[in-house]
């Protein structure tokens, strides 16, 4: 059995024994702004305080994916930004390399890329950027219309009556 699945709510509760230390939040913030660096009106990755949502995600990894992602991460703490980059595009080469490293650096590739975007992109804290907001992103849900279009010609909500052809 799972680790995420005996502590499934772990992450509703704030910071937990899977939660990301100071180090390894710093080592996240650098990744996330090699690879977001912000511009053009957007915000930087650490600028989003993005870096503290990874605590929702990560009590549902798998250990042997969350033990090595937060290794890295305390090794992003440490290394130096040239190293960083360096490593991204590593991974993000992956074409040029022959397997099986080549699938090593896909999976890598999309493991940061994943975490990085999805945290970035999630706007969770808007008190800092709100990149949803610059995009021009504002999903609602127009209730009324929907309720109308679920209501049929019998006036019964969500059942659809279908007219023989």
């Amino acid at each position: 059995m799972s680790t995420a699945n005996t502590d499934k709510h772990a992450a509703s509760v704030g910071p937990n024994k899977f939660s990301l230390n100071a180090t390894q939040l710093k080592g996240l913030n650098r990744l996330g702004d090699v690879m977001i660096p912000g511009g053009d009106g957007f915000p930087s990755f650490s600028e989003t305080n993005a870096a503290k949502g990874a605590d929702r995600m990560l009590p549902y990894m798998y250990g042997a994916d969350r033990d090595p992602f937060k290794m890295l991460m305390t090794t992003f703490a440490y290394l130096p930004q040239p190293l960083i980059t360096g490593f991204v595009a590593l991974v993000s080469a992956h074409k040029k390399v022959p397997e099986p490293l080549a699938g090593v650096f896909r999976l890598a590739n999309l493991g940061i890329k994943g975490v990085v975007h999805s945290l970035y992109y999630s706007d969770l804290d808007t008190s800092s950027g709100n990149v949803h907001q610059r995009m021009g992103y504002n999903p609602t849900i127009n209730t009324e219309s929907y309720e109308a279009h679920l209501t049929t010609q019998s006036g019964e909500p969500g059942v659809e009556i279908k007219k023989p052809n």
